[in-house]
């Protein structure tokens, strides 16, 4: 049945919590770095049923004081009539001739209006009524009329731009999009994600990388980092023995711990940028990356400046990687960053977030919560980079799962070791992110974020299975076990084997894959049984007192995140009355993870 009006006043938000609209406002743009030519607006119908939004419309928002009422767009037909019809799944594109998919074309001097760029504004979706289905507000520290009724959480902080300048696409078009087609909590700074922009498709599926990423920088020098989005400069690779810092300016840098090259994440013009992998998003994440590290940048001899740098996981960030104050002195210090949106920081999710004096750098490490006026948690810091010490290439490791984190700042590439952090946070959907801003009065004096072996994967709990029955020998039925958590980089892990033949010989069954379900051996006793496929036979030498141990240490290598191993021990006794004199335990099957 059509969802008429009367039902869907009773959609409309009614404050804090889920919101019930029936229409969501999806996705949009209002500005990009062209002549604004790519603003738009996506509405979702998140329901099961049709919705008629005939005479409904959109309505530019302004958020300055004694500013000029924006425009608005009006949906085709009159109320009820069925002229505009939204069906359950649809995305219906407002926008400029421009914009792909787009089904209605703004026209006129609206454009502008509807989407202002400038400082805070936003739109609204309203019903024949005037009711608010839906909201949207960017630049919201800028705000200075009344605060709207309809405000959801305190709108989006910061600033946002559709970088589509030539030698930089596609990979510069994002969008603030919800991280769901149709999620709506009520609260702007929850919802929305930057992502690569698809009007009128599914939000996030530009980000179509499983969370196997794997990135050592060392592609051709002079091009950028393949699979990243990023705002206004992709990622570009470099060699350490001559990095541009800024136009102009080459700088030296040592090779990070994996060698070759490494990638620049700040635009040599100066400002802002943020660099994001495509990856397929989700609420957990094992992330880990390289960064260069500074003690102090010295060269920041006029009073006023300092630099900010971020890695970031689960959350997402504005256009211009503003720098959220976590010290609360940071804007203090860095005055030359002035304006109100130039201290709106738009970063959401877990952080290590990392800001550079002339003195210091120190690194914290942040549950941004919502961002905005949310306040932050400092979950660690400051660590403060000491020259010889922490400084120069340090691994820096982020995972989140299902609300609990392990961070690491510094130690050892793939372990879980360096300086560990754990606690809970705020879970939520959205991107790894990696942001650089500077308030430097010269480029060349940039410190700059560098970075190298960039690898995402899923956060993977480590287990172990035991099944199946042993046979026994003349001493007892063999037990295998496995001592030791088989996480990545776990150096010490062994399995053992008790009960079996003092001073014998027994023989590690290794196999990947799944257990076997117990199958016959031929000239074996009747109870020995294969759950172990022997395609990897270690032998081992037991000990006086029936004990047997295989090292099977882990190395430090994300990509075997989620291999399954089988295992099962067997033991020689010459004694046993059969052509196989074997003895065996049961099979354990082992999942290898990250924790």
């Amino acid at each position: 049945m059509l969802l008429t009006l009367a039902s869907a006043l009773a959609f409309c938000p009614q404050g804090p919590g889920p919101s019930t609209a029936p229409v969501v406002i999806n996705e949009y743009s209002n500005d990009d770095s062209g002549t604004d030519n790519l603003d738009f607006v996506e509405l979702f119908n998140r329901t099961a049923a049709p919705v008629d939004i005939s005479g409904w419309t959109l309505n530019g928002e302004e958020g300055t004081s004694g500013g000029a009422a924006n425009g608005v767009f009006t949906f085709p037909g009159a109320p009820g009539s069925l002229t505009t019809v939204i069906n359950p799944g649809q995305y219906i594109v407002v926008g400029l001739t421009a914009v792909p998919n787009v089904n209605f074309v703004i026209t006129g001097a609206t454009p502008g209006l509807v989407l202002e760029n400038t400082d805070a504004d936003g739109v609204t979706l309203r019903d024949n009524t005037g009711t608010v289905i839906d909201a949207v507000v960017w630049g919201y520290k800028a705000w200075t009329a009344a605060v709207p009724t309809w405000l959801e959480g305190h709108g989006l902080w910061g600033q946002y731009i559709l970088f589509d300048a030539a030698g930089f696409l596609p990979q510069g078009l994002l969008t603030p999009q919800r991280y769901v087609d149709g999620q709506d909590s009520n609260v702007n700074s929850a919802d929305f994600v930057m992502m690569g922009w698809t009007p009128g498709a599914a939000n996030g599926s530009t980000q179509n990388l499983p969370l196997s990423f794997a990135e050592n920088c060392d592609g051709a020098v002079g091009t950028l980092l393949p699979n990243v989005s990023h705002s206004f400069l992709g990622a570009q690779i470099f060699d350490p023995a001559a990095v541009t810092i800024a136009t102009g300016t080459i700088r030296t840098y040592p090779a990070s711990p994996q060698g070759g090259n490494l990638a620049r994440i700040q635009d040599p013009t100066g400002g802002g940028n943020v660099v994001q992998p495509q990856v397929v998003l989700g609420d957990n994440f094992l992330a880990e990356v390289y960064v260069y590290v500074t003690g102090s940048n010295p060269a920041l001899t006029v009073a006023g400046q300092g630099e900010s740098w971020a890695f970031g996981v689960a959350g997402t960030t504005n256009s211009y990687a503003t720098a959220t104050d976590v010290p609360g002195t940071y804007y203090a210090q860095a005055s030359l960053c002035t304006g109100t949106l130039n201290t709106a920081p738009g970063a959401t999710g877990l952080a290590w977030m990392a800001y550079v004096s002339q003195t210091a750098t120190n690194i914290y490490l942040v549950d941004l919560n919502g961002g905005g006026t949310t306040p932050f948690t400092v979950l660690a810091g400051p660590i403060t980079a000491t020259p010889g010490s922490n400084d120069g290439w340090q691994r820096l490791r982020l995972r989140v799962d299902n609300g609990n984190y392990v961070a690491n700042f510094g130690g050892t590439y793939g372990v879980d070791d360096g300086q560990r952090f754990t606690g809970t946070c705020t879970a939520r959907s959205g991107a790894v992110y990696l942001q650089y801003r500077e308030c430097v009065q010269t480029n060349a004096n940039l410190a700059g974020m560098y970075v190298d072996r960039l690898e995402i994967y899923g956060a993977v709990a480590s287990s172990v299975l035991y099944a199946g029955t042993g046979s026994p020998t003349s001493a007892g039925t063999p037990v295998i076990n496995v001592n030791g958590t088989p996480t990545v980089g776990n150096a010490a892990l062994t399995i053992d084997g008790t009960s079996m033949l003092p001073f014998g010989i027994s023989l590690l069954a290794l196999d990947a894959g799944t257990l076997l379900p117990g199958l016959p051996v031929p000239g074996a006793q009747p109870a020995l049984l294969l759950y172990a496929n022997p395609t990897f036979l270690g032998t081992v030498f037991n000990g006086p007192t029936g004990t047997a141990s295989y090292a099977l240490p882990l190395p430090p290598t994300n990509s075997l995140i989620g291999t399954v191993l089988s295992a099962q021990y067997f033991d020689f006794d010459f004694s046993l009355p059969f052509a196989l004199q074997l003895g065996s335990s049961g099979g354990a099957q082992i999942a290898i993870g990250n924790s």
